[in-house]
């Protein structure tokens, strides 16, 4: 049992507004304190039930939770303000939080086609490293670590507020040195497709185990695609322990090499490959935001949600507006629902349909992307051996380039070969063999005249015999020299 301190009434404390979700063995509730310095400060309620009191087992589980929840104080940690006993029913009081968990922000993205950007995917995982980093590092009075693990990192227990914050919860399943139950041999606690190798083997944990599941989270919404989910759990169990994760790159063309390196370091079957701790796989994702220009601020998650959620923001405003609290809102949006959600572990673990898988995320954002499909089933996608290999999928700025240098080369072999075919280039005249090509005139200081045949001298013997002409000259020579004369007349 608890401290006997902590065994205060429930419902002299609070008031139960109405049930938000049924759970195997808990029931989820909306409460409002009684307090009159704070009238409107509602909680949640985490109550076992009543019939599972008498298990010590339950009761032990129950217990654990509520010990390692209400030592973390953390911004990314959800706030659990006590815990106890009312009328044989234990119970955990934590803070109310305005939004949903990611599962319900995945599913509403991808039925809506809303993509999400790389900037909102990396924020939340840097969140969630914070926390889980502040709860592996937790101490006891002595200085020695609690050893606290998770073990149920999934997107059910990451919940987003509509101001843009980022929560970890549910540590019902948590492993810690503090522990009054243990878990019995061949038991697996957690999420199938959410479990790292090791937890999925039934061997030892630590930290390390948390940073795999991390990976997953960040690998689904930087892809838009499960990792490890199928269409039973014995067929995930069996993905986790046999199969490596894909590079995201294979599955999204233009993935960032940086973040791939740090998404496969994350996801290594080997521990002893993978980040030492969550702090360093935020720092390594807060660096590359820094170097891609990221916005990770809380704005940016609210304007998500905001987006995402458009038609509650725009109720919830409006009521404020009117007068109304939180609570009042509440009460009066949630009466209209039929039934209480029913959280089964297997709906909880294996939600497998087309409206609630993650929407493709889209980097860098362009305008008009926001109305494309952001995820579409595997029987739509194209046969892997349709896809291009690895080494053809170039970034754009290369494809750009090469595209340009192509397109310059081409104008040159086109004008080269425009000056080859021109029509109006000078034609050099043929000579043929033998006759010399007239040479022309030079040029001189007096009047122009046309140069006449010399005579040739009577005495001068040819050389070789004359070569017939193949035209009758039309002129002859008048007079001929008569030898040994003195000199001869012109022609």
């Amino acid at each position: 049992m608890l401290a006997a301190r902590e065994e205060t009434a429930c419902s002299n404390k609070f008031v139960i507004l109405r049930s938000l979700a049924m759970g195997g063995m808990a029931e989820i509730l909306l409460a409002r304190v009684r307090e009159p310095a704070r009238p409107e400060r509602l909680v949640v309620l985490k109550r076992m039930h009543r019939q599972l009191a008498a298990d010590r087992e339950y009761v032990k589980m129950f217990v654990d939770e509520a010990r390692i929840a209400t030592t973390l104080r953390h911004p990314n940690v959800v706030e659990v303000y006590e815990s106890g006993e009312d009328d044989g029913q234990y119970y955990i009081a934590m803070e109310y939080l305005h939004g949903h968990d990611l599962r319900h922000v995945l599913s509403e993205m991808a039925r809506q086609h809303v993509p999400m950007r790389l900037a909102n995917a990396l924020a939340i995982t840097r969140a969630v490293c914070r926390g889980l980093d502040y709860t592996h590092e937790r101490t006891d009075a002595s200085g020695e670590l609690l050893g606290i693990v998770h073990r149920d990192v999934s997107p059910h227990n990451v919940l987003l507020t509509y101001g843009g914050r980022v929560k970890l919860v549910d540590f019902g399943i948590a492993k810690t040195s503090i522990q009054i139950s243990r878990t019995r041999t061949g038991i697996l606690k957690g999420k199938v497709a959410y479990m790292s190798p090791e937890q999925a083997l039934g061997e030892a944990l630590d930290r390390r185990s948390d940073v795999f599941c991390i990976g997953i989270l960040l690998w689904e919404m930087t892809t838009g695609q499960w990792l490890y989910r199928r269409k039973s759990e014995l067929e995930s169990l069996k993905a986790v322990v046999e199969s490596d994760a894909p590079l995201p790159s294979t599955v999204t063309s233009g993935y960032p090499r940086e973040l791939e390196q740090i998404v496969m370091k994350t996801l290594a079957r080997k521990r002893e490959d993978r980040w030492a701790s969550a702090g360093e796989l935020g720092e390594a994702l807060s660096a590359f935001a820094k170097q891609r220009r990221l916005d990770l601020r809380p704005a940016a998650l609210s304007a998500l949600m905001s987006a995402t959620f458009r038609d509650e923001v725009s109720s919830w405003h409006a009521a404020r507006s009117a007068g109304q609290t939180l609570g009042e809102h509440l009460v009066a949006t949630l009466d209209g629902d039929v039934s209480v959600p029913v959280l089964s572990e297997r709906d909880a673990s294996n939600p497998f349909s087309s409206e609630d898988l993650p929407t493709t995320v889209v980097w860098p954002q362009p305008p008009a992307a926001a109305s494309s499909p952001g995820w579409r089933p595997t029987w739509l996608s194209p046969p892997t051996w349709l896809s291009p290999p690895k080494w053809l999928q170039l970034r754009r700025r290369w494809l750009i380039a090469s595209a340009i240098i192509a397109i310059a080369a081409l104008g040159w072999l086109a004008v080269e070969l425009l000056r080859e075919h021109d029509p109006t280039a000078a034609v050099t005249p043929s000579v043929e063999p033998g006759h010399e090509p007239p040479t022309p005139p030079m040029p001189s200081s007096g009047p122009e005249l046309t140069p006449a045949t010399p005579a040739a001298p009577a005495n001068a013997a040819p050389t070789s015999p004359p070569k017939a002409p193949t035209e009758v000259p039309k002129e002859v020579p008048k007079e001929v020299p008569k030898p040994g004369g003195k000199g001869g007349s012109s022609v």
